[in-house]
């Protein structure tokens, strides 16, 4: 049975960009991520030797794309799934990253690595379909990355290998730190969203609290479920406000009403929220009171369903290509290394070439 290390590429390269921010050449041509990822693939190769290396790449996810436009015609989410990277307005070690890709791709082919990327699909969605796919025939798959998300891909083969911190991550260690199973690593990500993915989470609910709720019920489902139990009946007699001039009470109601730069404390909601007339009742002390986590997971439930859509990874992809070693061209290997001036990988190099 074959082992597999599964790279998550853009992850990698990122998080090199950023270390070796501001390394160039005699010609001014950044060299972050093409250092940087060949150092790496070369730490790797030591470590896993007898491992198939799969380097994977982004493109743009088309489902969370669809979701996230439908979410923001419905009022449910402002902006639209990564809204927030602009590449235009990306940080200039970024851009650099960027620009280092075209070549970095051609000497990772030269090298004689596979890597795969699909149209509108991420990079973590291949990963997640490979390692479906790959279960039943691998002795052992590691997902190379930083990005937790991937804590719910865990399972007796499936373990995550963190170069940042030169840590592996196990299904059994997962369990032990967080007490959950690692699929409900996507329900925690439902309540305090990504800020980095622009997925907004639940008013005052953060990744603590978010691990909490989700420790005591399962799912976000199951706290969905127990929390309408709990106020349905309140929903009933104070129903959801249809008045705009109501509506707009509650929206208007700061957090601290004598502050002029106080937040509001029911931001964002509209016609369509749930749980509004309880809201304003709790507001008029018509009620006693409600835990705010409680009040405000009830009237964003909409979003926090999105968002863990969102989060979940696609990992059924049909026709996933066949991961294939390629030929390997050590001259054009050496030129790469030479035009980038990266003389300290010439004899380590080597590993990758025999």
């Amino acid at each position: 049975m074959s082992k597999y290390l599964l790279i998550d590429a853009n992850n990698l390269c990122c998080r090199h960009a950023y270390s070796n921010a501001g390394l160039k050449n005699s010609e001014q041509k950044p060299t972050s991520v093409h250092y940087g990822f060949f150092s790496t693939l070369i730490s790797l190769k030591q470590m896993f030797n007898d491992y198939i290396f799969l380097i994977v790449w982004d493109s743009k996810s088309i489902r969370r794309k669809t979701e996230s436009e439908e979410g923001v015609r419905k009022d449910i989410i402002k902006t639209a799934y990564k809204a927030n990277r602009i590449k235009e307005e990306q940080p200039q070690e970024i851009l650099d990253m960027y620009a280092q890709l075209p070549q970095l791709k051609l000497a990772i082919h030269e090298a004689g690595l596979c890597q795969i990327k699909i149209n509108g699909q991420e990079a973590d969605d291949i990963i997640a379909s490979y390692a479906r796919l790959l279960y039943h025939d691998a002795e052992r798959i590691v997902c190379l990355t930083s990005d937790h998300d991937y804590y719910a891909l865990l399972n007796d083969k499936v373990s995550i290998y963190d170069g940042m911190k030169n840590k592996m991550i196990t299904v059994d260690s997962f369990k032990e730190e967080y007490n959950i199973e690692p699929k409900a690593w996507y329900d925690i990500g439902s309540f305090s969203g990504d800020v980095s993915d622009n997925i907004p989470g639940v008013y005052g609910v953060g990744p603590v609290s978010s691990l909490k709720l989700v420790r005591e019920h399962g799912s976000y489902k199951k706290v969905l479920e127990h929390l309408h139990s709990q106020y349905n009946s309140l929903r009933l007699q104070y129903p959801d406000i249809k008045d705009p001039v109501e509506l707009n009470r509650l929206a208007s109601i700061k957090t601290d009403p004598d502050k002029p730069t106080s937040k509001y404390r029911y931001p964002e909601i509209n016609i369509d929220t749930p749980f509004t007339g309880v809201a304003l009742a709790l507001e008029d002390k018509k009620i006693k009171k409600i835990p705010k986590t409680d009040l405000m997971i009830l009237l964003f439930e909409q979003r926090v369903e999105l968002s863990y859509s969102l989060k979940k990874m696609d990992d059924n992809i049909p026709d996933l290509p066949e991961i294939v070693p390629q030929a390997k061209d050590e001259n054009k290997i050496m030129q790469y290394l030479e035009y980038f001036e990266m003389h300290s990988l010439k004899e380590d190099i080597k590993i990758l070439l025999t």
